[in-house]
């Protein structure tokens, strides 16, 4: 819980965020049916998810400047969707320094997919090591090896795809995105995101159970 709490604060979650995704992504596993050993890896992957995404701040801070900002800016788009990538991009480039021209904040934005996929591996190296020094199981630190990971195998650092993406990790990046597109946006607009992202974000199954159970 005090990984979880340090978590939220390290990348501009509001307070909290970890334990009310734990809960809601609890009750999506109680509506499948999922067995004791699933439900666990499923909480902890909601507490932990993020728990390694501080291990390279210092790469993200010096190409981009405010990484929490960047952080919580990357947790609202849709992470693959190329065109809101480089507009997250552009935006923190120009924020943090805005003397750099057109020219070489095109340059930076096409070089940032080399910045970014080891830093997302080095986060999930990380992450694997704390659960596993803290005793976690061989599974749950396999989950958080995969916090990225999409359906549409446009994740990283992987590009794992579909029935790859373990169901734990699949279940709780909607229960979080959830969470932090209805503080954003509302209920509403977060429901026509969801639904708009599940066959490419969002494995469609757990997409359409998620929908039919939203308010609830």
């Amino acid at each position: 819980m005090a990984l979880a709490y340090a978590t939220d604060l390290a990348t501009g979650h509001t307070r909290d965020f970890a334990v009310r995704s734990c809960v809601l992504a609890m009750r999506f596993a109680e509506t499948l049916g999922l067995g004791i050993d699933e439900r666990r890896s499923v909480y902890h992957q909601a507490l932990l998810r993020h728990v390694g995404c501080n291990a390279d701040t210092h790469l993200l801070a010096a190409a981009f400047g405010d990484e929490i900002a960047l952080h919580q800016e990357y947790a609202l788009i849709d992470r693959g969707d190329i065109s809101e990538i480089r507009a997250m991009f552009v935006r923190a480039l120009t924020r943090t320094f805005p003397s750099m021209s057109p020219a070489d904040i095109a340059k930076a934005v096409a070089e940032a997919r080399t910045i970014s996929v080891p830093v997302l591996a080095g986060c999930c190296e990380v992450a694997q090591m704390i659960a596993g020094r803290i005793g976690l199981s061989l599974e749950a630190c396999e989950n958080l090896g995969q916090p990225y990971e999409r359906w549409d195998g446009l994740g990283l650092p992987l590009g794992l795809k579909g029935g790859a993406v373990r169901l734990p990790v699949r279940l709780v990046a909607l229960a979080q995105d959830a969470i932090v597109l209805t503080e954003a946006h509302g209920f509403e607009t977060m429901t026509a995101m969801i639904a708009k992202r599940r066959g490419s974000a969002y494995d469609p199954e757990l997409a359409n159970l998620f929908l039919a159970h939203a308010k609830s």
